[in-house]
């Protein structure tokens, strides 16, 4: 059975839930029949669908989007699908600029991994969208390539020419998809990434996705996809309880669901339990060997100096783990306790001894 994806959702909860969904062959091979032209549906050996390691997203935008290598064969070579998914409020004017920066990478590795290659492999990119607007950016790569005038004639067979395969999730558009080639799973996951953030939406239309749905959570993998789309959803509704997105699934997906939904929250639920006290036993354990530290500063700067200062003692009482260490360090090398806590910036005293005791030996 997949495990849900909970390591992945703490960077990103649209990353973590497509790449759950859709790194399955199943789902993949749903997506791809959804969004590609029908000639070249019909011409994917789709038995021999895989997922390929590696991303090419540059690492700065992985907050912002992500992608999916898949692979099939096609004739007598393979075609490699680039899956990039952007959840963001605005359109990138050259996002279809990216995307070819994105597809020469991947073919740089082919190339490194394949020393003999003669000929490269055709790579179909592919964006799934969503934002507040809708795509409303150039799909072309030669539309975003400023050739005007009589020029353009000329120039264009020299402009590299590909163009994006658009999944336009924004709004519920989901544009140029059959939906029928979808799973339905992955009919519900392209749904949910298109009502995030928006509650009203998520309410409102949440009956659209219920025999789907419902056809989820009698699979076989049922609750650990019922346990990713309800993490999905409780971290993009934040204003929404995990009661309330229960709710709402449960109403959706009709009193069958009900004991799936139950026995999925009480498991989330126990999860967060757990790792708040997990969390508490490390943060106490901290604060213990801080405490230590901080009573053998006090007990060495008392033997060096005599009675410590009130501040002093307030300062090493109130400090983290980390400063106590390097104070601890300073205690046989500074002339007093003030100098023990001071910045490297603000300790003249401490930095001037050795250059008088070098004085005092050249006399």
């Amino acid at each position: 059975m997949p495990k849900s994806p909970r390591k992945r959702a703490l960077s990103s909860p649209h990353d973590a839930l497509f790449q759950w969904t859709f790194s399955q062959r199943e789902h993949a091979v749903g997506l791809l029949k959804a969004a590609l032209p029908p000639p070249l549906v019909a011409a994917v050996r789709w038995g021999t669908l895989r997922v390929e390691k590696g991303s090419f997203v540059d690492r700065a935008l992985r907050s912002r989007r992500s992608d999916l290598v898949l692979s099939a064969r096609i004739g007598e070579g393979r075609v490699y699908f680039h899956v990039i998914v952007e959840q963001q409020r605005d359109v990138e004017p050259l996002m279809v600029f990216r995307m070819g920066l994105y597809m020469m990478r991947l073919w740089e590795q082919l190339v490194r991994e394949q020393p003999g290659l003669k000929k490269l492999p055709p790579v179909m990119p592919v964006l799934v969208h969503h934002s507040d607007t809708g795509w409303t950016a150039a799909r072309a790569f030669e539309d975003i390539v400023a050739i005007d005038g009589p020029a353009r004639a000329a120039l264009l067979p020299h402009t590299p020419r590909f163009e994006l395969r658009l999944i336009d999730v924004s709004g519920g558009r989901a544009g140029d998809l059959v939906e029928q080639a979808l799973t339905a799973l992955g009919k519900v996951v392209l749904w949910c990434l298109s009502v995030s953030g928006d509650d009203a939406r998520l309410e409102r239309e949440i009956g659209r996705i219920a025999a789907a749905l419902d056809e989820v959570l009698q699979a076989p993998s049922g609750l650990a996809a019922l346990e990713a789309l309800l993490r999905y959803l409780v971290t993009t509704h934040a204003r929404f309880s995990v009661r309330k997105i229960g709710r709402l699934l449960e109403k959706a997906a009709g009193p069958r669901a009900q004991e799936a939904i139950v026995t999925t929250l009480d498991e989330i639920e126990r999860r967060g339990e757990r790792r708040g006290r997990a969390q508490g036993r490390a943060q106490g354990r901290a604060q213990g060997r801080a405490q230590g530290r901080a009573q053998t500063l006090l007990e060495l700067l008392a033997a060096r100096f005599g009675a410590v200062p009130a501040d002093v003692s307030a300062r090493i009482l109130a400090a983290d783990e980390a400063a106590l260490v390097a104070w601890t360090t300073r205690v046989l090398t500074a002339p007093t306790p003030e100098d023990v806590l001071a910045e490297d910036g603000e300790r003249p005293a401490a930095a001037r001894r050795p250059a008088a005791r070098k004085r005092a030996r050249r006399a």
